[in-house]
């Protein structure tokens, strides 16, 4: 199969096109730097000469990348809380979506797959996050964008389109080229303390999510599909870091009420200072009063086994001390956790 990836250089992206080659298919990459994308790959000695460079609302370089393919994976997205680019994050998310997924299932192609989040289905008071849940109200630019880029690739699949839409909730691995919030998190956690509060973290391994993209586009399914991964509780994630790095965290403990009146706070600051932070009304919500995602649907069809949350949190401790994020310590004694 020749798979169209967008986002080719993200964190998703770019697992997904290793994973694509691991599984022997072929890769269009579609990257706005060229140069990263040979920073990242040409280590790994991964051919990238078939790639086409765009914005993802650039139609003629959508169209070029479109063309031959027999799959696609639409991962890239505008990440941004900056309610002052809220104009772009619409356009970039909405009507890239439109060209790249629209524009597959124009073409008939039957493998396509469209990149959300399970906080797309977040409802704080549902029993579970799982596929039977609509859209959830958002209220920031980048979550009313996912919204509607939502809503569109559903009506696509209402209309007889064939295309998987994979909600992964909170994404950890190595190689995560931007250091997206997860990555950033850990990172957090590390240098300067372990947050204790209410509700807990949902953790996906990127390499687990990619794999599952690929057999998705393989078995050609279609319809939504929750990749949670594991729930643990904010206590049992400190333990958990403790066992795996051998090394005890600087912890505090704060109340779930607070967290969310920061994450208020820093709502109310943005909207007259540009500020790029996971902690936000939304974020601090998602943290204090998760709902655990099913993902019994992936499981089960896919006959899909996630790798231990030990695992995951070891090799991306290792990479993040490698590349200098965190201090070397915290990676001595890693070396009982090995990658299947």
């Amino acid at each position: 199969m020749h798979v169209f990836v967008s986002g080719a250089t993200g964190f998703i992206g770019y697992h997904t096109v290793r994973a694509l080659l691991d599984a022997g298919h072929t890769v269009r990459l579609g990257v706005r730097n060229p140069g990263k994308m040979d920073a990242l790959n040409d280590p790994l000695g991964i051919d990238t000469s078939d790639h086409v460079v765009g914005e993802i609302t650039d139609e003629d370089a959508i169209n070029r990348a479109l063309d031959g393919v027999d799959g696609v994976v639409h991962t890239a997205a505008m990440v941004s809380l900056d309610a002052n680019k809220a104009d772009l994050i619409f356009e970039t998310n909405v009507n890239g979506t439109r060209l790249v997924v629209g524009g597959a299932a124009e073409r008939g192609l039957q493998s396509i797959i469209h990149v959300s989040s399970v906080t797309a289905l977040y409802d704080p008071l549902a029993p579970v996050l799982d596929e039977s849940l609509p859209p959830a109200q958002q209220t920031t630019p980048y979550g009313r964008s996912k919204a509607a880029a939502e809503e569109y690739v559903r009506t696509l699949i209402s209309d007889g389109a064939n295309i998987a839409i994979t909600y992964p909730a909170t994404v950890l691995g190595p190689d995560d080229p931007a250091m997206s919030e997860g990555s950033q998190g850990l990172a957090i956690f590390y240098n300067y303390a372990f947050m204790r509060t209410s509700s807990g973290m949902q953790v996906i391994d990127v390499r687990d999510l990619a794999e599952i993209h690929v057999r998705l586009l393989e078995e050609e399914k279609s319809g939504p599909y929750v990749v949670g991964g594991h729930y643990r509780s904010w206590e049992e994630v400190g333990l958990a870091m403790e066992r795996v790095t051998g090394r005890r965290l600087r912890k505090i403990n704060a109340p779930g009420w607070l967290v969310r009146q920061s994450g208020a706070m820093m709502d109310i600051a943005g909207r007259f200072v540009s500020i790029e932070t996971p902690a936000t009304g939304e974020g601090t919500q998602y943290a204090t009063q998760w709902v655990v995602a099913d993902d019994r649907k992936v499981r089960e069809e896919l006959g899909f086994y996630f790798r231990p949350l030990e695992e995951t949190l070891a090799d991306t401790t290792r990479w993040l001390a490698e590349e200098g994020h965190i201090k070397p310590r915290w990676a001595e004694k890693l070396d009982q956790f090995r990658s299947r």
